[in-house]
């Protein structure tokens, strides 16, 4: 008995650490205006991806289930409030997951 536990204890370290390693992964934050040239007078989304990475699956945003690379959806509108990264990638999730002002201008443009 006491080596199925072991081994359970062992097997679950390791999934775990395999975890975190994916995990921690890609960059700390992204400038969006910077890295997809996005047309505004609003200030720059400094996208935190450390902090979405604690909670969302790589390839829920990426093609790649590895993560990184291009993402899900083709961004291409880069101008003004209806642009691709609002209407197509950032609002239907913030709406999904239920998050607070999710669609308010000052919870990503600060």
């Amino acid at each position: 008995m006491k080596k199925v536990v072991i081994a359970g204890c062992l097997i679950f370290t390791f999934v775990s650490a395999a975890s975190l390693t994916l995990a921690g992964q890609g960059p700390e934050t992204v400038d969006l205006k910077a890295a997809y040239k996005v047309e505004g007078k609003k200030s720059a989304v400094i996208f935190p991806h450390h902090k979405h990475q604690e909670k969302v699956e790589c390839a829920k945003c990426h093609k790649d289930v590895k993560g990184g690379g291009p993402l899900v959806v083709d961004i291409v509108e880069l101008t003004g409030t209806s642009n691709d990264f609002h209407k197509k990638f950032c609002w239907p999730c913030h709406v999904e997951m239920k998050v607070v002002k999710g669609k308010s201008c000052k919870t990503c443009h600060s």
